[in-house]
């Protein structure tokens, strides 16, 4: 027994003995029990089912007598003779099935008794009126009686006949039960023994290693386990003990390094200048240096909380937890009565086997950058402004002079005249879009936010796109909406959005491909997307194609348009409170997807 499977073996071979013993036993028992029970079921059942099937065709025959007595009837006779036959088969069986002392005289008497109530029917039947009603009252209704009253004792000495059995089988039931209570009692009682003292082998030793590594756990490397044991435990002992030798050496050696390093990482993350925040996969913080904590108002006691619980930004943790999105992330922290704008960098660090442990926020300050930009807006604005007046005036006086309301024109004239007046528009829609766009930033353009339905809107703003699909040969794929697509919106300057997106997705579509549009509900918010599967965007270039005058490396022609569209698409968004973003692979098309409030929430 120096081995535990050894030891472990032969208690299931004793359990299994024990258990074949206790299985031999109880059928037995049960076969006994099952001869009894069939003795009370099989033999008696079929005589009381066949004493009750006589009793119904015998009543059934007096029923059609009495059928007869109201008047002559084939009927009456046709049920006295079907009758007859199932009497005689349930008689059939019932001497069959003779079991018991004194059954075989009362189906004799049954069978006299019926034959000649048998025999009198032709008397009854071909007599007159008065001789059917003394035949049936002398001589028919009293062998009625009497057969009827012989079946029931029939019946009643089988039934008498189950209860004897039944009393046999609940005894044969009770001395199974107590002789198989015992054996099973005994057999506990014996497995329980084998099982302490094999139980008290093996547990014993394990309980010894256990409290050693704990204590091992608790890092007292000076705890060592005595197992007086030769089996596996033993030997376990022996390598646990081998390995406490190791890990006095390794903390002895390795623990100064660790100290050095962990402060050598804080120092490095306190000398940072902008805002560090390092957060798990569950979005706990594990690390802030100082500048977090300073912006934040964040002491050390609060690390290791949820990341809402401690910085309730849900701007940020929305970039913190999409650190692959591409658009430009910078959001606005008020502190000290000034706003602070700062540029978010997230990147996550995974093991070699690219498993996801933490997410590092970086957060650098472009406030004078942001100060910056809302000046040259609104220099662009007051230029635009100007802009307006004479290029108004020039729109009207070429259209005045091609429209010949000046004297006639050769063809020289005009085509300089028309090239002109085409530049003026270009202008004109470039001074449009730019105050447009700084009206949307310095939040002076109206915003009506309504219970908007969205299904409407896209519906309403793809039709007029329809024609130019069909002329380039590409389908609209507008999917199916849900009904309850509401939003808090306004509703013109969405149909903008979504009218500026299907756009460009048609201009750089190819002949014969597909535009999908649609929408869907994701928890508060309403998603809407526009994908199509033409040329895409270079990947230098999706990082900035929300910015002002940007447009991708396929699309500097003149025909690309002002660059302000998206610039004017995300100021929109960004003023509903919601996002917009892009997905695209060069060769295979983009996807620009926004979310906005739903409505009610």
């Amino acid at each position: 027994m120096k081995s535990i499977r050894i030891k472990i073996l032969t208690g299931y071979l004793v359990v299994i003995l024990i258990l074949s013993a206790v299985a031999v036993w109880g059928i037995y028992n049960f076969q006994s029990l099952a001869g009894a029970i069939n003795e009370i079921m099989v033999e008696n059942y079929r005589s009381i089912k066949a004493s009750e099937n006589m009793v119904e065709s015998l009543e059934r025959q007096d029923s059609a007598l009495l059928l007869l007595l109201r008047g002559p009837t084939e009927k009456g006779q046709e049920i006295f003779r079907r009758n007859e036959k199932e009497f005689y088969t349930s008689l059939a069986r019932a001497e069959d099935n003779i079991t018991i002392e004194g059954e075989a005289d009362i189906l004799l008497s049954i069978d006299e008794k019926y034959y000649k109530f048998i025999t009198s029917f032709d008397s009854f039947y071909y007599g007159s009126e008065s001789e059917k009603w003394q035949v049936y009252n002398q001589t028919l209704l009293p062998l009625f009686i009497e057969i009827k009253e012989d079946i029931r004792n029939l019946r009643e000495l089988n039934r008498e006949a189950m209860v004897k059995a039944q009393e046999n089988a609940n005894a044969q039931a009770n001395q199974a039960m107590i002789s198989t209570a015992l054996v099973s009692i005994a057999a506990v009682i014996f497995v329980l023994l084998i099982g302490f003292y094999l139980t008290r082998q093996i547990i014993s030793p394990i309980n010894e290693l256990k409290i050693g590594i704990k204590k091992v756990a608790d890092r007292n490397f000076q705890q060592k386990v005595k197992v007086d044991s030769e089996d596996e435990i033993g030997q376990l002992a022996d390598s646990f003990n081998d390995m406490i030798n190791k890990l006095q050496e390794y903390e002895k050696i390795n623990i100064k390094k660790l100290v050095i390093e962990k402060e050598k990482s804080e120092a490095i993350v306190n000398n940072v200048s902008g805002p560090i925040i390092v957060t798990d996969k569950d979005n706990f913080i594990v690390l802030l240096n100082q500048a977090a904590r300073d912006l934040f108002s964040i002491t050390k006691e609060d690390l290791n909380k949820h990341f809402l619980e401690i910085i309730p930004n849900e701007q940020l943790f929305e970039f913190v937890q999409n650190p692959e999105a591409t658009e430009d992330k910078v959001i606005a922290v008020d502190d000290k009565d000034k706003r602070f704008h700062y540029k978010v960098s997230t990147n996550q660090i995974t093991e070699e086997d690219e498993d996801y442990q933490f997410t590092v926020t970086l957060l650098e300050d472009v406030t004078r950058l942001k100060e910056i930009d809302n000046m040259k807006s609104e220099f662009v604005s007051t230029v635009s402004h100007e802009f307006r007046t004479p290029l108004t005036s020039m729109n009207m006086s070429l259209n005045m002079v091609l429209s010949g309301d000046t004297g006639d024109l050769n063809e020289e004239q005009e085509e300089l005249l028309a090239a002109a007046y085409e530049d003026v528009e270009r202008l004109t829609d470039l001074v449009n879009d730019l105050l447009d766009l700084s009206k949307i930033e310095s939040g002076k353009i109206e915003m009506d936010f309504e219970k908007t339905d969205i299904k409407h809107v896209i519906t309403k703003t793809v039709k007029p796109f329809q024609k130019q699909a069909d002329d380039n040969n590409i389908k609209i794929d507008l999917e199916e909406l849900e009904d309850n697509l509401f939003a808090r919106a306004d509703a013109n300057k969405i149909s903008w959005v979504i009218s500026n997106l299907v756009g460009n997705a048609l201009r750089y579509s190819p002949s014969g491909s597909e535009i999908k549009i649609g929408a869907d509900i994701k928890g508060q918010k309403i998603l809407v997307y526009v994908e199509d599967n033409g040329s895409g965007i270079p990947k230098e270039y999706q990082n900035k194609i929300f910015d002002k005058f940007v447009r991708a490396g396929n699309d500097l022609d003149d025909s690309g348009g002002t660059g302000l569209g998206l610039a004017i698409s995300k100021e929109i968004i960004n003023a509903h409170h919601g996002r917009i973003w892009l997905e695209s692979e060069e060769g295979k098309g983009s996807k620009f997807t926004f979310y906005l409030p739903r409505y009610g929430y």
